[in-house]
């Protein structure tokens, strides 16, 4: 269905001290004295033709507000029947981790609260798997086995639990290093792919500071590791030399590929550089990745996929159809770089396309400039034959105004972005079961709504 309408822009022309001017007449023609007239009138100039972008989105059927105040959305998954969007909240005197669980058509909610929220954590991530929605979520550290897997330093726990009606069932736990990152990501093994009937374990990746060394105060690096929900030990993933953070992980046959972003601190020469943050250096931000089997071990080099000196904000891991002829899904990286080609057009999007046998990389911009600060947001069709192929990518313009635009199977623009008024100062969090539907969190009443108090909203975008 088409996005955009034409307007059709005439010009008016005020004719005044005409007497007896007809509509029509070619004699009308005014003319200065001395001058010769033309024997005809001077054609009009054609109208102008202006396309006019529509919004794609609607908000369709009832607007939910999310119990509590002062809520902080986070990730939304969409299961069978049901919505499910992880968020902190407070109720009454408590700050809580939930999560809300919702009918698609947004007729019930309920909140389902997984324990009190601790200090910066983040909302419970809700994923899906086989059929079955999970919940990743930080928890205190218990005495016992779990608190005692890391020694000598501070802790915590990331736990990764099964939703079996409105309860939640603990399928295993890993301790991290308690330190200034929460990222982390979570995959299961590929279940088109799977060779055995063997449980299917999820493998998780997590960043921390490098252990530190003989007098030394401050780790100067990060490190990603990984480990399986249950039953083994943690590894490092990145390279020695490497200072690694923000790791993302996608299940693929045999195994999964894991990716992160390296940093390395820019040459100080020019005094004038901006810092990152307060007291931080300016530094160039790549993509590296590396291919795992099913139990976490490297199966391949590390391979740098994006420039050394760029400056990559974020970035998914994705999959696209299969080439013709073959039945492995493509896969893709979607970068947001904050260095637009034209200086003052803000940040651009990046498609990197990876050949996982013969190592060829092949890129071009989705977006070449016009993108925002904030984070993209890619949305990502359910589990079935080809799961986690994008559907659309969100973003915000430089003027913080919302903007979708639907992908085709190979992650190519599948039209041209719109404006979509009913999204500015919202969330988008999930694409529904069908693929025009997405849902979306925003705050009630507009986005000066005072409290806290947010809604989910279903929009439908042809």
């Amino acid at each position: 269905m088409s996005v955009s309408r034409v307007v059709l822009l005439a010009s008016v022309i005020a004719l005044s001290g005409c007497d007896g001017c007809r509509k029509g007449d070619a004699s009308a023609v005014s003319t200065a004295p001395g001058q010769v007239p033309s024997s005809s009138a001077a054609p009009a100039p054609p109208p102008t033709v202006v396309a006019e972008s529509l919004p794609r989105c609607r908000v369709e059927g009832p607007r939910l507000a999310i119990p509590g105040d002062d809520v902080v959305s986070g990730d939304g998954v969409v299961g069978a029947d049901a919505i499910f969007v992880g968020v902190v909240r407070r109720d009454g005197g408590r700050r809580l981790a939930s999560v809300v669980r919702a009918s698609l058509d947004l007729s019930s909610m309920k909140a389902i609260d997984l324990g009190a929220s601790l200090g910066e954590d983040p909302p419970p991530s809700p994923r899906s798997h086989g059929g079955s929605v999970f919940v990743a979520s930080y928890a205190r550290a218990k005495s016992g086995a779990d608190a005692g897997s890391v020694t000598g330093a501070m802790t915590r726990v990331l736990e990764v639990s099964r939703f079996e009606g409105e309860a939640f069932v603990r399928q295993g736990a890993i301790v991290q290093q308690a330190d200034e990152s929460l990222a982390f990501d979570i995959a299961w093994p590929d279940p088109f792919a799977a060779a055995t009937a063997a449980p299917s374990v999820p493998l998780v990746a997590w960043d921390e500071d490098a252990p530190l060394v003989a007098g030394q105060l401050l780790a100067d690096r990060g490190v990603v590791k990984v480990q399986l929900a249950t039953g083994s030990k943690a590894r490092v993933a990145s390279p020695d030399a490497t200072d690694a953070e923000a790791p993302r992980l996608l299940s693929k046959r045999g195994g999964y590929w894991l990716a992160w972003l390296a940093r390395k601190p820019e040459p100080t020469e020019d005094a004038g550089a901006a810092p990152e943050g307060p007291g931080e250096r300016r530094s160039y931000r790549w993509v590296e990745l590396v291919s795992l089997d099913a139990k976490g071990e490297p199966t391949s080099p590390v391979r740098r996929i994006t420039p050394e000196k760029g400056r990559v904000a974020s970035f998914d891991l994705v999959q696209a159809a299969p080439e013709p002829g073959s039945a492995e899904p493509r896969l893709v990286l979607l970068v947001q770089d904050e260095a637009a080609h034209v200086e003052g057009a803000g940040e651009r999007v990046v498609r990197y396309v990876v050949d996982g046998q013969g190592g060829r990389v092949e890129s071009g911009d989705l977006l070449d400039g016009g993108v925002g600060h904030a984070l993209v947001d890619v949305l990502t069709a359910g589990e079935g034959p080809q799961p986690h192929v994008p559907r659309w990518l969100a973003f915000s313009d430089l003027q913080e105004h919302s903007h979708v635009v639907p992908l085709g199977p190979s992650l190519a623009l599948g039209a041209g972005p719109t404006v979509e008024p009913s999204l500015d100062g919202a969330r988008v969090v999930a694409a529904g079961p069908s693929a025009d539907v997405i849902y979306a969190v925003g705050a009630v009443g507009g986005a000066d709504a005072a409290g806290g108090r947010v809604e989910l909203r279903r929009l439908v975008c042809r």
